[in-house]
């Protein structure tokens, strides 16, 4: 059973800590803003406000209501006011405090999205299916939801000439409210730097943050995208050039959203793959690029490797051609 601290700093049991999108403890929040956090856990907050802009904003407006309390006390006595202050606080002040996201849905060539937007930027794209039916969102306990928006409307077309072929980027400012961690923050952020036209492995994004070994976690990280297509996860592969796990396993929308891209998917034996031997590989640490069967590509890590479109994708992103292979020299680019 979880269990929480109370103003004493005892251990006490509880049923649900109540907890953040970002998943840290709404009460040691409560217990910073009142002065009454345990020593023990100072280093640990602090180094969560430091990071979490949100939880930082929030504390700031329990530390504002904390001057008021003194006007709440009662004939009964000081102590037994702020007490009872303190009682509504914790009960009642989270859902004055919850931030508001607007909900639209709109049927895409892929199929039916569900668009959430706050007042920071973009919170949340997802995939509406049959399978998500069976459970709320856990977003819907995190904010005060409302419909529509002339921000989603925006937000709709841009989509819409994204999937027309019209737009290669989004534009999109990012609340990464939803992200789950640190850890997914740093994925993400690294997936967001992967240009349209191109893909890399999950290996790739590994030892982009720093992690080279921590594919698997990677994976997971990419699993739980808040915001696909915003941060372009189906632009992130196999090793082997499949395409694996996209939003619960459906890497047939993996495909068509490649597709868009102008990235060529076949079948294999293993699965849907990219086309590799259609596509220039890129050295993402010594920024060149070689055609696909370039004998130096023997010696290129699994991790630094890019998959790009065209010659003159490549070049638009700052990759220049091999000495060796010159791809520079072909007569004909796939564009």
């Amino acid at each position: 059973m979880p269990t929480r601290t109370d103003t004493k700093g005892k251990i006490m049991r509880h049923s649900r800590s109540p907890r953040r999108p970002c998943g840290f403890s709404e009460d040691l929040l409560i217990a910073t803003a009142l002065g009454e956090l345990p020593r023990r856990e100072n280093d640990s907050v602090a180094a969560h406000l430091a990071r979490c802009r949100a939880c930082e904003a929030l504390v700031e407006q329990y530390r504002h209501l904390r001057t008021h309390l003194p006007a709440l006390s009662t004939v009964a006595g000081e102590d037994l006011g702020l007490a009872a202050a303190r009682r509504r606080l914790e009960e009642r002040l989270v859902l004055v405090a919850r931030p508001r996201l607007h909900v639209t849905t709109w049927r895409s060539p892929i199929g039916e999205l569900r668009l959430g937007s706050t007042d920071k930027g973009v919170a949340l794209v997802e995939f509406v299916g049959p399978d998500k039916g069976r459970a709320a969102p856990r977003w819907r306990d995190d904010f005060a939801v409302d419909r529509g928006g002339a921000e989603l409307a925006a937000m709709v077309a841009t989509l819409e000439a994204y999937f027309g072929g019209a737009k290669d980027t989004l534009g999109w400012v990012v609340d990464d409210v939803l992200m789950r961690s640190d850890f997914q923050r740093a994925v993400l952020h690294a997936t967001a730097d992967v240009p349209y036209g191109a893909v890399v492995t999950y290996q790739g994004i590994a030892a982009a943050i720093g992690q080279p070994r921590a594919v698997r976690a990677v994976a997971q990280a990419l699993r739980h995208n808040p915001i696909p297509i915003c941060i372009p996860c189906h632009r992130v592969i196999g090793s082997d050039g499949t395409l694996t796990g996209y939003a619960g396993n459906r890497v047939d929308l993996k495909r068509r959203i490649l597709q868009v891209e102008g990235i060529p998917v076949v079948d294999t034996r293993k699965g849907l793959a990219i086309a590799t031997a259609q596509m220039y590989v890129g050295w993402r640490r010594d920024r060149c690029f070689c055609r696909p069967r370039c004998r130096t590509l023997k010696d290129q890590p699994a991790g630094d490797r890019a998959f790009i479109t065209s010659r003159t994708r490549a070049e638009a992103m700052g990759y220049e051609p091999c000495d060796v292979c010159r791809p520079d020299l072909q007569v004909a680019d796939d564009g």
